[in-house]
């Protein structure tokens, strides 16, 4: 018997998709680093100076950016950085379980690993945010002669479900893990 599973009608459908989906999340990991640091040395082409946007602790305060000087626009980066390295992690297991699918590998040590990895990627993202929010907070409104310094400490419902969506990746990643198991097995005894 083989991993690979092959004579099922919609094992066409799925290993297209798992094709795209594989490309989809490369383009992803190439554009989230770009997104993620233009933000900060870019501010006014991402709309961060509009009131709109949310910045933590109103730490731009709006008005000129002449004090937002280089070096901390590479601290606020480097803050960022942080959930963005993260993700990356995760995407490159979500990568490696499309690359495993695109081949007919649905239920191979690749696939529930990399599985695996974006759940604790997404567990630690979800438990990282509200930490991140209140340092960049921090941080800026500090470095900002135009706002007054301030800690703003934010915890609510999206973060709880950020961290309930993670476990669920959890359950289903060892699901996954458990049939791989149990397929193994009775690979095992035929």
């Amino acid at each position: 018997m083989s991993w690979h599973v092959t004579d099922l009608p919609s094992d066409t459908r799925i290993r297209g998709l798992s094709r795209f989906l594989f490309l989809a999340t490369g383009g992803l990991m190439l554009v989230l680093p770009l997104i993620s640091w233009g933000v900060w040395f870019v501010p006014s082409l991402f709309g961060l100076l509009d009131r709109g946007y949310p910045v933590p602790a109103n730490g731009l305060g709006g008005g000129g950016l002449d004090w937002f000087i280089w070096p901390l626009r590479i601290g606020a980066a480097g803050i960022s950085s942080i959930a963005l390295a993260v993700t990356l992690y995760g995407l490159f297991g979500l990568r490696a379980l499309f690359r495993s699918c695109a081949a007919g590998g649905y239920f191979t040590a690749e696939a529930v690993g990399g599985f695996r990895q974006f759940a604790l990627a997404s567990l630690v993202n979800a438990i990282w945010a509200p930490f991140a929010h209140t340092l960049l907070g921090v941080y800026l409104s500090v470095a900002n002669p135009n706002v007054p310094n301030a800690v703003e400490i934010s915890l609510g419902s999206q973060h709880f479900q950020a961290i309930g969506l993670a476990m669920l990746f959890f359950l289903v990643a060892h699901i996954l893990a458990e049939g791989r198991k149990r397929h193994e097995e009775l690979e095992y005894i035929l």
